[in-house]
């Protein structure tokens, strides 16, 4: 596909996937637990995150579930929707891949690589909470050199973002999957926002299958 055309195909789905999912990682910055799953019922769950602390949550109607299964770089092409948690490497530190200009090269820590019918989905490059420094970055796979990716979020130079993933970097595959998959014992990751009535409530929980740990 032409470059030009992919662009404007993937603003188009970016709109019509923010329509879709109008609370998904959007509606406010929430509360990251990671952990796993030691009780659930029909409206919540409970969570044990790695320092010992239990968390209870309501999982509501609008709770949206993503499951995370293994992938490899290999699995990666021009025009791909991917997730990447990274950290901006130095100020002397600088991407392989030629522009007219000189970008910043981050070191990615997590790849996702993202199913094509959630394509668009919290399309661009925000803070996150791994580090003080840390970001989150969603777009499309612009180019490749060698294993450093250039994440393209808009139709702007300034609106990309350059991220070495070496090689044991975890990558995993996302698909939107529904509530039959937090049951006990598995390995999640959980948005939270306050509800209604003051408690918890899940607005997004990633869910990991063949081993997969949803860390970050």
């Amino acid at each position: 596909m032409n470059p030009r055309k992919l662009v404007t195909v993937t603003i188009f789905l970016a709109g019509l996937v923010a329509l879709l999912f109008p609370v998904v990682l959007r509606a406010q910055d929430p509360q990251r637990i990671r952990g796993q799953i030691t009780r659930v019922d029909a409206n919540s769950a409970v969570v044990k995150t790695a320092d010992g602390k239990t968390v209870r949550f309501a999982l509501a109607d609008s709770t949206t579930v993503f499951v995370l299964t293994k992938a490899s770089f290999n699995d990666i092409d021009f025009g791909t929707y991917v997730g990447a948690v990274s950290e901006r490497m130095g100020d002397d530190k600088y991407s392989p891949i030629l522009r007219d200009s000189l970008s910043w090269l981050y070191r990615g820590f997590e790849l996702r690589i993202i199913e094509e019918k959630l394509r668009g989905i919290a399309v661009g490059h925000t803070k996150w909470d791994l580090s003080p420094n840390s970001t989150m970055t969603h777009g499309w796979v612009d180019d490749v050199e060698d294993r450093v990716l250039s994440i393209k979020y808009g139709p702007t130079d300034a609106e990309e973002t350059d991220v070495e993933i070496g090689p044991d970097v975890p990558i995993s595959k996302m698909a939107l999957g529904d509530k039959s998959f937090i049951r006990p014992g598995a390995a999640v990751a959980v948005g939270l926002t306050k509800g209604a009535e003051g408690g918890s409530v899940a607005q997004f929980i990633f869910v990991g299958k063949d081993g997969i740990v949803p860390g970050l």
